[in-house]
């Protein structure tokens, strides 16, 4: 994870500070495009996201890759750093690393950063869908360890009145737009208006949990089972986004789930309140 965080600040950074080309050195940055360095080339920092990057010349700096893979030629230089994410570094005996090499492989069943940047939607969608799964899991699993009273509250708020719940979470969300309305009104309520965002977000966000919880938690109990910690979050998870794939009823459902699993958890008040 600390690899990865440093591969993207790296990435961010050579985008936004990337000055205008020297006589001597450059940054280049390109996206899903090939880039050669000559051996008459001396480079800065070189960035490509979906390309494959050839070194023949030097490199000031570093070489980062994203979904493509690393060349050094015979006689090439890399002053710092050597980063490939999802790709291959392919370097030659004679080629010299100043600093450290790293590889970080994707998971095969995440399809390449390259085929997604060279316009594949079909790759992008399961992508991003495969992670949204993935982090929607890992957060479930970290609320339901860090919070299992309060997200018991609002799971037991559902059971105990599903309807009600949905009605009181249609209620709210009419009712996100007058609050803003209102706060704007003065300057104390300007200063608070993205302090309501940030609560109706973390609120839709444990409100999609705790709609798991609770179907995860009713299937189980349908099987006479009880659940072992965290199986009634993850089974939940993995039930709404394959309800997702489901023509219309699927995207109904789950916002039928996610709206009541919002009136749950503020009619509780974030599970404070029994």
């Amino acid at each position: 994870m600390v690899r990865r965080m440093a591969v993207f600040l790296l990435i961010s950074l050579a985008i936004f500070s990337c000055p205008a080309a020297h006589a001597k050195a450059q940054q280049i940055v390109k996206v899903s495009t090939d880039i050669e360095i000559p051996k008459d080339m001396v480079a800065s920092d070189v960035v490509a996201i979906g390309g494959n990057v050839t070194v023949y010349g030097k490199v000031e700096n570093s070489v980062v890759v994203v979904g493509g893979s690393i060349i050094l030629k015979p006689g090439s230089y890399v002053g710092e750093q050597v980063v490939v994410v999802g790709g291959e570094l392919i370097r030659d005996p004679q080629a010299r690393i100043g600093g450290k090499a790293t590889q970080i492989y994707m998971p095969h069943f995440i399809p390449s950063f390259t085929t997604m940047l060279k316009g594949s939607w079909i790759a992008i969608w399961a992508t991003i869908s495969v992670m949204v799964l993935l982090g929607f899991l890992g957060l479930a699993v970290l609320m339901a360890a860090l919070i299992p009273e309060h997200i018991g509250t609002a799971v037991n708020a559902l059971g105990r009145s599903f309807i009600l719940m949905f009605f009181w979470g249609i209620l709210w969300m009419v009712l996100i737009v007058p609050i803003a309305v209102l706060l704007a009104i003065s300057i104390i309520g300007i200063i608070l208006i993205p302090l309501e965002i940030l609560l109706v977000v973390l609120a839709l966000i444990l409100g999609y949990i705790t709609s798991a919880v609770y179907i995860g938690k009713n299937i189980m109990l349908a099987f006479k089972k009880i659940p072992p910690p965290f199986t009634d979050a993850i089974l939940g998870i993995v039930v709404l986004f394959l309800i997702g794939f489901l023509p219309v009823i699927g995207p109904v459902a789950k916002v039928l789930f996610l709206v009541a699993g919002f009136g749950a958890v503020l009619t509780t008040r974030f599970g404070t309140i029994r």
